[in-house]
């Protein structure tokens, strides 16, 4: 099965009271790109980012994958904006999916926000890479498939706030940080990808994701070294996290529209 415009849904949350500024580049880039983006929790109160990313985004899930759904891409709703159309954005995903989930690479460093060593290790070695880097701020695959890792994600967050977490990563961070960061989406998903690692596969090459961690200043910035972090190679879909943080964004989308 490949993903297609009928069984593939682009879901983001937007649970804040200004939900519609937040979510306007994002609209905005899905408007012109013809992406058929649903918004859920649409006003909702924010609780925090294990409630709404993962726990209840698990019952939205649930609910689209029983009509049909049977693909979806996740994204953050104020610091992502598509820059291809739809049908590229779908031929590209089913190119490079392989039956795992893809997500984000993130930008160079340690793995945010424990910045433990053994932690940016272990990931490294689950997916064989050493520039591997999760960020969940965007990530797509078969439903079932990202149902998995967030049941796995929650199962391990109860293990931690129960005191008895499993050998291993878990075991590690509950004995230095305990729970400290067990409300964090990206924490919890980089350890469930220690323990999963055949359910995850980081879009390294940036051919779908690209996190942008300083100003771009072409969108067509090709580069044969997908480790920078300042070109976007071949990706549809981009993310940096200053998008959020002013108009300058705004002009830089209208500015940088692809030529074809």
């Amino acid at each position: 099965m490949t993903a297609t415009g009928e069984n593939t849904v682009f879901l983001t949350v937007a649970a804040y009271s200004d939900h519609e500024l937040r979510t306007a580049v994002l609209r905005k880039s899905a408007e012109d790109y013809g992406v058929p983006l649903v918004i859920r929790d649409r006003g909702e109160p924010w609780l925090n980012f294990y409630h709404n990313k993962i726990k209840r985004l698990s019952e939205h899930l649930k609910q689209l994958h029983d009509k049909g759904k049977h693909f979806a891409f996740f994204l953050d709703c104020r610091d992502v904006v598509f820059i291809e159309p739809v049908d590229v954005i779908l031929a590209k995903f089913n190119a490079l999916y392989d039956g795992r989930v893809i997500f984000n690479k993130d930008a160079p460093g340690e793995v945010w926000p424990s910045h433990k060593d053994y932690l940016t290790r272990a990931v490294e070695e689950a997916m064989g890479n050493k520039y591997a880097r999760i960020n969940s701020g965007m990530y797509a695959g078969e439903t079932e498939k990202i149902l998995m890792i967030q049941h796995h994600a929650m199962t391990l967050r109860q293990e931690l706030h129960e005191g008895c977490p499993r050998p291993g990563i878990l075991t590690k961070l509950f004995q230095e940080i305990g729970t400290r960061h067990s409300n964090d989406d990206q924490h919890l998903y980089q350890i469930c990808l220690t323990y999963y690692p055949e359910l995850f596969h980081i879009d390294c090459d940036k051919e779908l994701f690209a996190v942008l961690k300083s100003y771009p200043q072409d969108i067509r910035e090709h580069s044969g070294d997908p480790n920078r972090h300042d070109v976007i190679n071949n990706a549809a879909i981009i993310h940096s996290p200053w998008m959020a943080h002013g108009e300058k964004w705004n002009d830089w989308v209208m500015q940088n529209r692809w030529e074809r």
